[in-house]
């Protein structure tokens, strides 16, 4: 019977292709693993950057900061956040206003910590994020024509590949500043990249 069998397994042996993967599906069936099961974000982005899902103990899923597995949110609210950011972006389109120069003075732990929240730390693909008050923010200015500065709203906007860059890059963003761009309602900086009239700056340097 021995010999049999091993007959039988050579002539399987010869009969299939000898491809990597045949074998490797083989493997997976035995031991019932997958490489394909693996996390994976929705934005593609590859190199261990961008937040990845689990589930939990109680069968909750998470998406998880790839640079301290101990910070996470939650999946669900993947969704509300989703619809907000898009209102939020058919609203900037119609309230925005162009404005000459705009700065920011940034708290750079404070500021990375909250672009990575907005985005989920990049596991997201929204059209706009807003980064919010005094814990990210120091302030921000602007500065018409002629000069004269004067001091607007805390707050601030970025879109999706300007807020990936500072996050993949995990930088230490101290002033973002921009010329030629636009302001909700001339106070909330937006700072957009698709904007092909903007420049925008990140520690003095150009980004687009």
């Amino acid at each position: 019977m021995k010999k049999l069998f091993l007959i039988a397994m050579l002539c399987l042996t010869f009969t299939i292709p000898a491809k990597a993967d045949f074998w490797k599906k083989l493997k997976n069936a035995v031991t019932g693993t997958d490489s394909s099961s693996s996390s994976s974000n929705s934005s593609g982005k590859t190199g261990g950057t961008r937040g990845y899902i689990r589930t939990d103990n109680r069968g909750n899923k998470e998406i998880v900061n790839p640079f301290d597995k101990n910070d996470f949110r939650a999946e669900d609210s993947i969704y509300s956040d989703e619809r907000t950011s898009i209102y939020r972006h058919k609203d900037l389109k119609g309230t925005a206003t162009k404005v000459n120069y705009i700065e920011c003075r940034l708290k750079p732990g404070g500021f990375l910590e909250w672009v990575g929240k907005e985005s989920y730390y990049g596991y997201v693909k929204f059209p706009v994020y807003k980064i919010i008050g005094k814990v990210p923010i120091s302030g921000c200015f602007s500065r018409d024509k002629s000069g004269k500065e004067k001091e607007i709203n805390d707050d601030l906007y970025l879109d999706h590949n300007l807020a990936m860059y500072i996050w993949d890059n995990q930088l230490t963003v101290t002033t973002l500043a921009m010329k030629n761009g636009k302001a909700e309602n001339g106070y909330i900086p937006w700072f957009d990249s698709t904007n092909p009239e903007a420049e925008i700056y990140i520690n003095g340097k150009k980004f687009n």
